[in-house]
């Protein structure tokens, strides 16, 4: 600030910020702690927004006098107009309430109105919340219902939103990333490439998937939910850096969604080639470790849509498996019933289920529904043999129970959409799951929103 000169909208700010701080501190002096946080943080709140409203005037040079000495071109015919008018715009923001007043321009013939230091800010014409707050919403409302993350908002941000617009923000926010799923799983497909850049998972890749319901306006539906992670061979296993993708649809919807977000995490990465007659031919691509809690559609996608992969049944699902079986054998509470499934769950533990089977095929059932438990378990673990050659897993380091993704069709999807009472409408259950696996793989909804707005 040049010598003599008059404050600006920031100094002047700055200053009335300071002095009441000031007095603040001067009438509370025996107060506690807490009293004095709540009070500093009443004070900033106060004037935040003015602040914010005085930095965006003096970054868009509005302070200067030859601001009112500006043209701006029309829109529509370009022919360049002075100010018609210097009007106020009041912005809602995470700093709070702003305003600033700016040149309006005005073109007669073409009935065109339009204000520059908008299209600067990337401000909306009917555009009441900023960006940062929109996506503070938008977050808050994949965690909680409208109402308590409106509270939640006010209290930890200082800033009034009503549930409404909560709501509306968090279906916009929503919709445009279930939008750009759907577009992303198409390019994977057409391309055989990530349609993003690709956020390389750590070690191993792992995907799991899971199903779930959820209650509709037209009853209750299966819901779908997809985990990406990395995984380092050893024990104990930890996943790391996990993300998400949930959809509500036929397994021939989900699985595109699914091996998109697989691809963003590297699994369409080129690790190597395969040499031919005439040299280096065919792209390698990373092995894939697909656990699943045995339902069919988990392996037809993951032989649809991954190469490389080793497939795992849940180790935890095959053990509860041989519970059924043992309680339709022995009885639910027989004095045989553990002793069997704990001989069984460790030859299957230790040797795999090449070495069960025997077993069971000697194993005799009395009883219509014994016999039918046997026959269905010699089925599954004859079908999953394959998938349960846990000894071997083991020696290579790998995962062998889908915890994660079990964890997650309940962290992700519902504590926010199975609450008492909550049933969804099509258009807003379909925004919410991608908004929800979007929140919960830590990912920024700031950019997903400048695009909508742009």
């Amino acid at each position: 600030m040049e010598p003599g000169a008059a404050p600006s909208g920031i100094v002047a700010g700055v200053l009335g910020l300071g002095e009441e701080l000031e007095r603040w501190a001067r009438a509370h002096r025996g107060a506690t702690l807490e009293q004095h946080e709540r009070g500093v943080l009443e004070v900033g709140r106060r004037h935040l927004g003015r602040l914010l409203g005085a930095v965006l005037e003096v970054a868009l040079g509005l302070d200067q006098a030859s601001a009112r000495r500006l043209r701006s071109g029309c829109p529509d015919c370009g022919r360049r107009r002075r100010p018609h008018a210097w009007r106020r715009r009041e912005l809602l923001t995470v700093c709070g309430a702003a305003s600033i007043r700016r040149p309006y321009f005005y073109c007669p013939p073409c009935r065109r109105g339009w204000a520059p230091a908008d299209a600067a800010l990337g401000v909306g014409r009917y555009q009441e919340l900023s960006v940062g707050l929109r996506a503070w919403t938008a977050w808050l409302g994949a965690l909680e219902p409208p109402r308590r993350a409106s509270q939640v908002l006010e209290e930890l941000g200082g800033v009034a939103v009503a549930p409404e617009t909560v709501r509306q923000e968090a279906l916009t926010a929503g919709v445009a990333l279930a939008k750009r799923g759907e577009q992303a799983a198409t390019q994977v497909q057409r391309s055989g490439e990530a349609a993003a850049p690709v956020e390389a998972a750590p070690g191993t890749l792992v995907v799991e998937a899971d199903g779930l319901m959820v209650r509709y306006l037209s009853g209750w539906h299966e819901a779908k939910v997809g985990m990406v992670a990395g995984c380092w061979p050893g024990e104990p296993h930890r996943l790391e850096a996990p993300s998400y993708v949930a959809a509500r649809g036929t397994p021939e919807q989900f699985g595109p969604l699914w091996l998109a977000e697989a691809a963003r995490r590297g699994a369409l990465e080129i690790v190597g080639w395969e040499g031919g007659i005439a040299g280096p031919n065919l792209a390698v691509l990373p092995e894939i470790v697909v656990l699943g809690d045995g339902a069919p559609w988990i392996w037809n996608l993951a032989a649809e849509h991954f190469g490389r992969r080793t497939e795992i049944v849940d180790w935890y699902h095959a053990s509860e498996h041989l519970w059924t079986l043992g309680r339709a054998l022995y009885g639910p509470s027989g004095p045989h019933t553990a002793t069997w499934v704990r001989r069984a769950r460790a030859v299957l533990w230790h040797h795999g289920a090449q070495r069960l089977l025997p077993h069971l095929q000697r194993t005799r059932a009395v009883g219509a529904e014994a016999v039918e438990a046997l026959r269905l378990a010699r089925g599954y673990f004859g079908t999953n043999a394959a998938r349960m050659a846990y000894p071997a897993f083991r020696a290579r380091g790998l995962p062998v129970g889908s915890g994660a993704v079990e964890s997650a069709a309940k962290h992700v999807v519902q504590q926010r959409m199975k609450r008492a009472g909550m049933r969804w409408g099509d258009d807003g259950g379909h925004a919410m799951l991608a908004l929800c696996a979007h929140v919960a793989s830590g990912r920024p909804l700031l950019p997903v929103l400048t695009t909508t707005a742009a």
